[in-house]
């Protein structure tokens, strides 16, 4: 069994996260293609699926099929670009797991399924019960597609037996990077609509905000600030809806995954531009033009390389762009605190904003790179919060909402001399 100790590390913190979420619970015990969980409360806490899983790597087998074939122990969840013989992230690839269940517990059950890179089929018990595109053994045969669902299923037994078959082509990321939560059907189901609502709200919201500053950017001062806000609030509007929970994708299945995948990273690198150019036109003598037009153009090529290349290349240089985007925080953290020092009026929400922004992003990041989960609510809720801070900044400075001047701690002529 050959798991190196970073893979142990990443393991031991999904386990303690799960323990530190549902501290009610008692911690499924983990065996080699087993998960026990019978003391596990079902009813009142998902169960991450987090374990050693049976894998048969190159083969693509149904239930029958996997119980003659021999595999290996790997862990699950687990990527497959982080495997030693398999840098690229592509391939195909079967799963084999056992969950022993509490006794007694509900009869239907759910499986809350993530976005799994790049098309699966999911069996309980025998049964098919979850797809999504169409899993082969070329890039011919393989259709990708990203629907993260809840799938209910009866299970009348104590032991559930879960297949999964997935097939990657098009990404530069292969296998399933977070865990499926297994629980009671009522339960799943509220964590689902909660997911759901949250995510459309902040779509709603964004989408409205976007829609008032850009009617406001037809005239009176600062309107080039106050379109490029409206453009980065439309732009996270539309993105919201075709990353992470992939919302759109719940509405129209059928809808092609290279085009929402291009929609997704457009539609961040267009989001870094549109606020550098608010940021720069909103505090212009704090910024710098260098760095200004330097990521700008940065962003505008990373668009034009996703436009016209395919999505395994695109996806490949995502970690070269993370670079650009430490430098582009480091260039808003900048030209934020300048503008503070120099008390420029909103630069203090826009302080709180960047901050929380940056927390976000980097939580984004360590989902997208299996380091955690992902909590639809936190980033709903976070990037809400983080684009209302600006818009509140942004009416400050446009002189929308009165404020109360702040005493100035500049110190000037007459306060040196004002007792003569």
């Amino acid at each position: 069994m050959n798991i190196s100790l970073f893979h142990r590390a990443v393991l031991t913190l999904f386990l303690l996260s799960a323990q530190v979420a549902y501290s009610q619970s008692t911690a499924p015990v983990i065996l080699p293609g087993v998960i026990d969980a019978h003391e596990w409360p079902l009813s009142n806490s998902p169960l991450p699926l987090i374990g050693l899983s049976q894998f048969y790597e190159g083969q693509l087998l149904n239930p029958r099929e996997s119980t003659l074939a021999e595999g290996e122990i790997v862990n699950f969840p687990e990527a497959w670009k982080t495997k030693p013989n398999n840098e690229g992230g592509l391939g195909f690839g079967t799963y084999s797991l056992l969950v022993v269940l509490p006794s007694p517990h509900e009869k239907e059950l759910s499986l809350s399924l993530p976005q799994i890179y790049s098309s699966y089929r999911l069996w309980a018990n025998g049964k098919l019960i979850a797809e999504n595109g169409t899993v082969g053994k070329s890039k011919e045969e393989c259709i990708p597609q990203w629907m993260p669902q809840t799938v209910a299923f009866e299970q009348p037994t104590d032991s559930l037996s879960l297949v999964l078959q997935i097939a990657n082509f098009h990404h530069d990321k292969g296998g399933i990077k977070e865990p499926l939560y297994l629980g009671s059907s009522a339960l799943m189901n509220f964590k689902r609509s909660i997911a759901k609502v949250s995510n459309l709200a902040e779509s709603v919201v964004l989408f409205s905000v976007g829609l008032f500053f850009l009617f406001l950017s037809a005239g009176g001062n600062k309107k080039k600030a106050t379109f490029y806000f409206a453009l980065l609030c439309l732009t996270w509007s539309v993105r919201s809806l075709f990353s992470n929970l992939y919302l759109f994708i719940t509405f129209f299945p059928d809808f092609d995954w290279n085009t929402m995948v291009r929609i997704e990273y457009i539609g961040l690198y267009l989001t870094m531009t549109w606020a550098i150019l608010f940021l720069s036109q909103l505090f212009h003598n704090e910024s710098n033009i260098f760095f200004k037009y330097g990521l700008v153009f940065c962003n505008i090529l990373f668009t034009a390389f996703t436009l016209f290349v395919s999505p395994l290349a695109f996806t490949h240089w995502l970690n070269l762009y993370l670079i650009v985007s430490a430098v582009l925080l480091l260039f808003s953290c900048f030209t934020v605190i300048r503008a503070w020092v120099n008390e420029r009026v909103g630069s203090g929400l826009l302080t709180l904003s960047i901050v929380l922004g940056t927390l976000l992003f980097s939580y984004d990041i360590f989902v997208y790179e299996g380091f955690s989960t992902y909590d639809p609510f936190i980033f709903s809720v976070g990037y809400s919060t983080c684009f209302l801070l600006m818009a509140w900044a942004l009416a400050l400075h446009l002189g929308l909402i009165k404020s109360k001047p702040r005493p100035s701690t500049r110190l000037t002529y007459d306060d040196l001399y004002k007792n003569e």
